[in-house]
């Protein structure tokens, strides 16, 4: 990859390697999928939105290496013989998406979703971002209020061997053989602020969402003082056995923040530094756990985007190994196997 001097040049070289597009347009992969399976490849300070307005763009040109299906959302290989020698593009198109994408990071959701995937694997919890955008088309209200935004997977059973962290063999095989499940799912619906007139809706799209897992969270990123909200909040999660979580940031604060790519990015010392020193997190509603997955639930939501699909493979691959691994870590880890 050194000898190339351009994020467009790099993706081009990396799109067309064999194992990392499927060819077949039926099992196209969304951008988030993509993104995590050609990491491994670039440079580390690479910018994501800059990544996905590639991804865009490209899929556009008739001679690059990446399709676009036509229906629904995903990526395929582009067929050898529609492939030209040099693919050509717009620098002004290239330069707007990126513009638009960098933006986007800007946004407070993006940065609260960065800043709530970081906090939870600080504490040795795997969250998974779920890009609900890249779910099949359907007609307009089939899948409105049907995705969340993050889904964390906690083990219970970790053990810290040396400087890794593992999973309890021992205690893997009591659960398997008491007919308990090794992990838990919560499905997560974030929320930037919280208001008297939209709070009823905000709350009933995280029931909506999660009703396939073990439990649900309605994380909030701004403060919820005491008061009716509060109550009305708290009388709702009671109610339904939903987990609410401020953590208490405020606008201001979100202005001043970097952007969501950046917060991603950040070492741990410089995150525990910079933003976790800024949240005060209050519980007011603590939640209550479902006993076991809806599967029937699940099965739906596998064959509507591709996300699920990738998050009970990375499931599997922890339970195969032992190893509770992050969401990117195994996406890196399988693309190094398939170069082997």
């Amino acid at each position: 990859m050194a000898n190339l001097h351009t994020l467009r040049e790099q993706l081009i070289d990396i799109l067309s390697k064999d194992e990392v597009l499927p060819t077949n347009p039926e099992e196209a992969i969304t951008g988030t999928s993509l993104l995590e399976r050609i990491r491994p490849y670039l440079d580390r300070d690479a910018n994501s939105g800059s990544i996905r307005a590639y991804f865009s763009l490209l899929s556009g040109e008739p001679t690059s290496p990446i399709a676009k299906v036509d229906q629904g959302q995903g990526y395929y290989r582009r067929k050898t013989e529609e492939l030209a020698s040099k693919p050509v593009g717009s620098k002004k198109s290239i330069e707007e998406a990126e513009a638009t994408e960098a933006k986007r990071t800007q946004q407070r959701e993006e940065k609260f979703r960065a800043i709530f995937i970081r906090y939870t694997e600080l504490n040795n919890q795997f969250p998974m971002h779920i890009e609900h955008t890249k779910a099949t088309r359907q007609p307009a209200g089939v899948n409105e209020w049907k995705f969340p935004d993050v889904v964390v997977v906690e083990w219970g059973s970790e053990v810290r061997r040396g400087d890794s962290l593992q999973l309890d063999h021992d205690m893997l095989e009591i659960k398997r053989s008491l007919g308990e499940q090794p992990f838990k799912l919560r499905s997560v619906e974030l929320k930037v602020e919280l208001s008297l007139s939209t709070f009823r809706q905000n709350f009933f799209q995280c029931v909506s969402n999660s009703k396939w897992a073990h439990a649900a969270q309605l994380a909030v990123a701004g403060r919820v003082p005491d008061g009716i909200l509060a109550d009305e909040i708290r009388r709702l999660g009671t109610s339904y056995d939903v987990a609410v979580v401020s953590f208490g940031l405020d606008t201001d604060t979100f202005e001043n923040l970097p952007s969501a790519d950046k917060i991603l990015r950040m070492d741990d010392e410089v995150f525990e530094g910079e933003i976790l020193s800024q949240i005060s997190t209050k519980v007011i509603s603590p939640g209550k756990e479902r006993d076991s997955l809806d599967w029937e639930h699940i099965r739906d939501l596998r064959s509507q985007i591709d996300d699920f699909n990738q998050l009970f493979a990375w499931i599997s691959y922890c339970l195969e190994n032992k190893i509770p691994f992050s969401y990117s870590d195994y996406a890196h880890l399988k693309i190094r196997y398939l170069n082997r």
